[in-house]
């Protein structure tokens, strides 16, 4: 199967996301569309249908009979980004070069999102399920004429998790859970020469739009998940839930100045980029404080500090990074710190036909400030959500919900190769999900 085929029916199967559309980094929490109605505070302990799979697989034992759920959130991000200035060394005889500033409007495009959850009770104390969901994915895109082209450009990550679980009944309170994870990951990458392009030209560069390094890859990866739920009594419960960090290593190609120092100019060659994926732990809490009324709350640590860069390698006579690194077609420092994210929300039990909801996030930035970056500039955001779930027959309930998620907007200085640029990015994003759960 070709490259372009392959990406066509990945497309179809899971959407790629945008930075300011999900959690902070790249990470994505569109697991569920009744999830995103509270903004998923709560979800290793509601349990509220097949989706918990995915957060916490000892929650399945909940479930007295089979059930399956599927949904598509759909995400339309507002991401400007200004070039404030740029200082830029040509390389052929150190004279150093102060430009303007541009604006880039709209650099992160909207996407869909769909997830898959199946759950199946073998019993009054085990259950199996599968999911198929994305935890990661970005999409930044910058007009190829970019004056900070070396800095911005085209960057595109999708992940696919398949995820299969298994989960046991200890007690009347106490559930243990646990699985095996799959983790496909496909990625491009490409840069432009923007106001380097001057003095760039001794290694084939004519104009700003050349590309300077173009990546694609993919891979797989695999890992594991676990999860405990304590049920206090009927109406409160707490879940514990911890998703491995999965290295992937991405095989593709990679062409650009790397090549042309290696004596190979315009020349693709084989490469490989090791990408690690953090860890998660979520903590959740679920109480049912009146008879139409419950709360719930999240607090989750990913674990970025294993992001810590991004290096493609190649064989030494194929790629020399800036004419120093033999083997290392690209190179760029990420330090990424661990972050938290942390979640209220509330559940209002209307009638027998309406379930309402409402809730709000803070997602803290895992990107320290002199680490921030043109293809992902992240910064902190809020969400605010609401969502409902309608009650259409016996065995079938319908989940809508809604977000706005308020991005701060932050001033950064970016280094690439001869060039520094500063920078300030911020922006909003609008998330509508829906989606169906059937019971057997």
């Amino acid at each position: 199967m070709n490259r372009l085929t392959k990406r066509t029916l990945l497309s179809t199967a899971i959407a790629v996301a945008t930075f300011q559309a999900h959690g902070a980094g790249f990470q994505i929490s569109e697991h569920s569309a009744s999830g995103l109605g509270r903004a998923f505070a709560g979800e290793a302990a509601i349990a509220d249908n097949a989706a918990v799979a995915a957060r916490n697989p000892a929650a399945m034992t909940m479930f007295d009979s089979a059930q399956v759920s599927g949904g598509i959130s759909y995400i339309e991000p507002e991401v400007d980004t200004t070039l404030k200035s740029s200082s830029v060394t040509d390389p052929s005889n150190g004279n150093t070069t102060q430009t303007g500033g541009e604006t880039y409007s709209d650099v992160a495009p909207s996407a869909a999102v769909p997830y898959f959850h199946y759950i199946r009770p073998l019993n009054d104390k085990m259950a199996v399920g599968f999911s198929t969901f994305s935890n990661f994915g970005l999409a930044t895109e910058y007009p190829s004429d970019a004056l900070a082209g070396p800095g911005a450009g085209k960057s595109e990550l999708l992940t696919i998790d398949f995820n299969a679980n298994f989960a046991y009944e200890i007690n009347e309170q106490w559930s243990v859970g646990a699985g095996l994870n799959a983790v496909y990951a496909d990625a491009s990458l490409t840069r432009n020469a923007g106001n380097l392009a001057p003095g760039l030209t001794g290694l084939g560069i004519t104009g700003a739009t050349d590309e300077t390094a173009h990546l694609e890859g993919d891979g797989w990866g695999f890992g594991w998940n676990l999860g405990a739920l304590w049920q206090i009594n009927e109406n409160n419960r707490l879940g514990l839930a911890y998703r491995s960090e999965v290295d992937v290593t991405l095989e593709g190609d990679y062409r650009g100045t790397s090549t042309a120092f290696a004596g190979k100019p315009g020349a693709t060659v084989p490469g490989e980029l090791e990408l690690n994926l953090p860890d998660i732990l979520e903590f959740s809490g679920y109480h049912k404080v009146a008879p139409k009324w419950a709360v719930h709350y999240s607090a989750m640590r990913t674990g970025w500090s294993s992001f810590q860069e991004l290096r493609a390698t190649g064989a030494s006579t194929d790629c020399v990074d800036s004419g120093t690194s033999p083997g290392v077609c690209l190179q760029k420092d990420e330090k990424w710190d661990d972050s938290w994210r942390y979640s209220v929300g509330a559940t209002h039990y209307l009638n027998n036909q309406w379930t309402l909801r409402a809730g709000f996030a803070y997602d803290e930035s895992p990107v320290p400030e002199d680490h921030r970056t043109m293809s992902i500039p992240d910064t902190d955001r809020y969400w605010y959500s609401v969502g409902a779930t309608y009650v259409a027959s016996d065995s079938l309930t319908i989940d809508g919900g809604l977000a706005y998620l308020n991005g701060d907007s932050e001033t950064a200085t970016e280094t690439e190769a001869t060039g520094t640029y500063v920078f300030e990015a911020g922006g909003d994003a609008y998330i509508l999900a829906i989606g169906a759960n059937y019971t057997f």
